[in-house]
């Protein structure tokens, strides 16, 4: 399961000047509607880049555009600007990076005919092994800092409205205001959390490119609850990033409580090298914000919110202990058969001679899957499965029948399930055996 999306970079010292996009309406409505894919709790949606199509995620937790991964039959041509060095998470390291402006980026009928976006080339993140779906960039401020942006996440779509006033008028009357902090580009909201019996007031991250819930950094005043359990969250420019996963009592948005929610707080170690904003005690992330509807007013500085029909559902977490990810693709022979038919008259009449089935075969393109990371004293630990197993299949199911969605279903599914798994590791192939268990 992905629990977090820990790629996006974590960029210093770097003097962002946001030049004046040139946005426009291709449309004779005062409305965009925009489809997206909700995958592990980010939205992906389809953009057109110098006329080169993309999968970008929808972030509200990045300050820029960033483009890392181009489609491999597509020759992407841009004007690199700026030659800049940058940091990500977990890393003293620099990366080279170019930004790059006058760009035209499209998505339906919303257009930036001066786009800027920072590319970073040599960078290896390759999304579509962590999502299964390949992931070009990330889509950040600029695109919500002109309009009204509305994300229905029970209809998966976006709405781009031009007329805030309207809009906040016919479609938001009955949503719940918030005010937030808009700093560095990026939006913060003040809410009310219970953590282990005691309240707390915290400052946090709107963060829509974040695939966990809550995030919180652990601090003299707020510590984990004393239940919880060393996990993997997700992988950094350095390496995998571990910490602690635990529940908080509540989180209250206005009147609405979210209850039992999962929360993370990663090990210090990984942030070193962040600079945080003043006050800020963590990331609230897609799990929780996919449970509401909202209005995002970044020039008002107002988010609207409504609960949505997925507020109740359980917050689910991998009970394998086992992380998979995309490993490639490879080729499998399917059989089929062509079956001969014969006349029966002189004219049109035929049937099909049984005696004559033809066995034919065909090769199909298949993904393949292997175990990522592996919690400690896990289920899939104490089994002895290991990272880097490639999985020939799942509960007697071939692997290549499978996608990342139903193997995290299935070992999120429910305490006291088995687990069947077949892998190879050193050319050898080897089945294990375990039980679901639930912890938190």
């Amino acid at each position: 399961m992905i629990k977090v999306f820990l790629l996006r970079i974590m960029i210093f010292n770097i003097a962002f000047t946001f030049g004046q996009s040139k946005t426009f309406f291709n449309s004779k409505n005062d409305k965009i509607k925009i489809p997206f894919e909700l995958s592990n709790n980010l939205i992906i949606v389809d953009a057109v880049f110098n006329n080169i199509p993309l999968k970008m995620i929808v972030d509200t937790g990045a300050d820029s555009n960033l483009l890392f991964s181009y489609p491999v039959e597509d020759t992407i041509r841009v004007d690199k600007d700026k030659r800049l060095f940058i940091k990500g998470i977990g890393t003293s390291q620099s990366i080279e990076a170019f930004l790059s402006s006058g760009n035209q980026f499209t998505i339906k009928e919303y257009l930036d005919s001066n786009f800027e976006i920072l590319i970073i080339p040599n960078l290896e993140i390759n999304l579509v092994n962590k999502l299964g779906i390949p992931i070009n960039g990330i889509l950040g401020y600029s695109f919500f800092k002109d309009y009204l942006v509305e994300i229905n996440y029970e209809r998966e779509l976006i709405f781009l409205h031009a007329n805030k006033e309207k809009a906040i008028r016919k479609r938001a009357k009955k949503f719940k205001k918030s005010s937030v902090e808009v700093e560095n580009f990026k939006p913060y909201l003040q809410l009310k959390t219970a953590l282990d019996k005691q309240e707390y007031q915290l400052k946090l991250l709107f963060d829509t490119g974040l695939s966990d819930g809550l995030w919180l950094f652990e601090s003299k005043t707020i510590s984990s609850d004393r239940y919880y359990i060393q996990d993997y969250l997700g992988r950094g420019l350095s390496g995998d990033i571990k910490g602690k996963r635990s529940r908080v009592n509540k989180i209250s948005f206005s009147d609405i409580e979210v209850n039992e929610a999962l929360v993370s707080y990663p090990d210090s170690l990984f942030f070193k090298q962040i600079s945080l904003v003043k006050g800020r005690n963590g990331s609230l992330g897609g799990d929780i914000i996919k449970r509401f509807n909202w209005f995002l007013d970044y020039e008002n500085k107002v988010f609207y919110f409504k609960k949505n029909k997925l507020l109740d559902a359980p917050f689910e977490y991998n009970m394998s202990g086992m992380e998979v990810q995309h490993s490639g693709l490879e080729l499998v022979q399917k059989e089929f058969s062509i079956t001969k038919f014969v006349s029966v008259d002189s004219e049109t009449s035929y049937v099909a001679d049984r005696s004559q089935i033809i066995p034919n075969f065909r090769f199909e393109l298949k993904p393949t899957f292997e175990v990522c990371a592996i919690r400690e004293a896990s289920p899939a630990a104490k089994a002895g499965l290991k990272v880097g197993d490639k999985i020939i299949s799942i509960n007697n199911k071939l692997a290549y029948n499978l996608n990342l969605q139903k193997i995290t279903t299935l070992f999120q599914s429910e305490a006291g399930k088995k687990i069947k798994i077949a892998v190879v590791r050193n050319g050898k192939i080897l089945n294990f055996e375990f039980t679901l268990e639930k912890i938190l």
